[in-house]
C-alpha cells in the first residue's frame, strides 16, 4: 500500500474515532446542520429538562451505611400479584446495581423461589419502616428436579432482589435502612 493511502486511512479513522466521540458524549461544541441556523441553548435547555423528567420517573432505592454513604440501586418495580408471581423469571443478565422491588400490600412472610430464573440472586427482605430485616445470599436458581422456598426470618412488606453477591460486595447488613424512590402511576 503506498504512503499516501496509508496517511488517508489513518486520517478516516481518526475523523471517524472523533465523530463517533462526539456523537457519544457531545465533548466539542460542534453540529453539523443542513445551513440552518440552530438556537444551541434552547436545545441544551430542552435536554437538561427531559434529564430532570426521566430521573424523577426512574424507580430507585437508596440503601443508607452507619458513616452516612449509600448506594443507588435501579428497581422495576413488582406491585401486583401477577408481577410478583413473574419475578425475575427468563431473566439472563441483570446489571450490577440494579434489581426488583417487590412490594406487597401488608406485611407478609410469604416464601420466595426461583423458578424459571437464570441467575444467582441475593434476596434482600425489609419491613414496613424500611429496615432490611434479613439477607439470603447467592441463591441458585432452581433445577428440574428441585426448587427450593426461600424464607425470611421476619415478616416483611418489600423484597428487593439484586445480583447475587451484592450483599457481600457492597457490605449489606441487616438494620441498614432503605429509602424507596418511586416514580408515580
Amino acid at each position: 500500500m503506498s504512503n499516501q493511502l496509508k496517511l488517508l486511512f489513518y486520517i478516516a479513522v481518526i475523523a471517524g474515532v472523533i465523530l463517533y466521540i462526539q456523537d457519544s458524549f457531545n465533548i466539542f461544541d460542534i453540529s453539523f446542520t443542513d445551513g440552518k441556523k440552530e438556537n444551541i441553548e434552547e436545545e441544551k435547555q430542552d435536554n437538561e429538562s427531559e434529564s430532570v423528567t426521566k430521573e424523577s420517573e426512574k424507580n430507585y432505592v437508596e440503601i443508607f451505611f452507619e458513616n452516612g454513604e449509600r448506594i443507588s440501586v435501579d428497581v422495576e418495580v413488582a406491585d401486583t400479584e401477577a408481577l410478583r408471581t413473574l419475578g425475575l423469571s427468563n431473566r439472563r443478565y441483570l446489571g450490577d446495581y440494579n434489581g426488583m422491588l417487590f412490594i406487597f400490600d401488608d406485611v407478609v412472610s410469604n416464601p420466595f423461589w426461583m423458578k424459571d430464573t437464570y441467575i444467582n440472586l441475593d434476596i434482600i427482605f425489609i419491613d414496613e419502616k424500611g429496615f432490611i430485616v434479613d439477607t439470603k445470599k447467592n441463591n441458585q436458581p432452581c433445577t428440574p428436579e428441585f426448587c427450593p422456598y426461600i424464607f425470611s426470618s421476619s415478616m416483611y412488606k418489600y423484597v428487593l432482589e439484586v445480583n447475587g453477591g451484592f450483599s457481600d460486595l457492597n457490605d449489606i447488613k441487616i438494620g441498614q435502612s432503605v429509602v424507596m424512590y418511586l416514580a408515580s402511576k
